[in-house]
């Protein structure tokens, strides 16, 4: 497939997910009562219960299961991963064109990699602090991972963050994204590396609608990125992506 179509389905992919996902996942929670976005912290978390029973509302703090929140997010699953399968009939060749090949190295190396780029970060945000202020950087995780009730919410945490998440967005992303634009600027002049590379990783950042996470997940961009093309394949990027998420859902379950 030439490397414009496959940025345009990358686009395509994640607007058409975010779209059908945001319409069905309003509807369910309007439906439901349930709230979008309930702080986790313990101060927040006291100040609701205080307000609540000041208005003598049940103590529930109407937060979306992690199960519901792993069924809303199936569409946007589906756009990420499914157009481009469907695509295939189109002339889209995931060897060729995405980089589709894991092997064992990619599984170590890549687990490794994400762990320390995890860890990495820390450094990175107390930069970010100074020009900003204190930010809590956890904040949506920590709200996801609050949302665990039941054994099934656990599953659904792991499936969510650790398992379809790495790989539809590396699929979306570094794959069709980044190997796109890098293919169709190489074809004008030079090898593309550097603007596919800085375009993609901004889109990645900015698709996670988190401004505090922005900077940490930029970074992370870049070095899947830069894992993709020395590489030549998505095996790393996928599971630097895994052990990236991994680790933040370890330390909040365990914290």
């Amino acid at each position: 497939m030439a490397p414009a179509h496959r940025v345009f389905l990358a686009i395509a992919s994640f607007l058409g997910g975010v779209f059908v996902a945001s319409i069905i996942a309003a509807a369910v929670v309007s439906a439901s009562g349930w709230d979008i976005d309930v702080p986790a912290t313990v101060g927040s978390e006291a100040g609701r219960a205080v307000n609540q029973i000041g208005q003598g509302l049940p103590l529930d703090d109407n937060r979306v299961p992690a199960g519901v929140q792993a069924l809303l997010n199936l569409p946007l699953w589906l756009g990420l991963l499914g157009m481009p399968l469907l695509a295939r009939r189109r002339g889209l060749d995931w060897v060729r064109d995405l980089g589709w090949s894991v092997r064992w190295f990619d599984v170590w190396f890549g687990l490794g990699v994400g762990v320390a780029a995890q860890l990495a970060l820390v450094p990175v945000y107390e930069l970010v602090f100074l020009v900003f202020g204190e930010q809590d950087v956890a904040a949506p995780a920590r709200s996801l991972v609050a949302a665990v009730d039941t054994p099934l919410d656990l599953i659904a945490l792991v499936l969510m963050t650790v398992v379809m998440a790495p790989l539809a967005e590396e699929v979306c992303y570094r794959g069709l994204l980044y190997r796109g634009i890098r293919d169709m600027e190489a074809a004008k002049a030079g090898s593309g590396v550097v603007t596919a590379t800085a375009v993609s990783s901004v889109i990645f950042a900015a698709s996670h609608f988190q401004l505090v996470q922005f900077p940490g997940l930029l970074f992370f961009g870049v070095l899947l990125a830069v894992l993709t093309q020395r590489t030549g394949r998505l095996g790393t990027a996928i599971w630097a992506h895994v052990g990236f998420n991994a680790t933040t859902i370890v330390f909040l379950l365990s914290s």
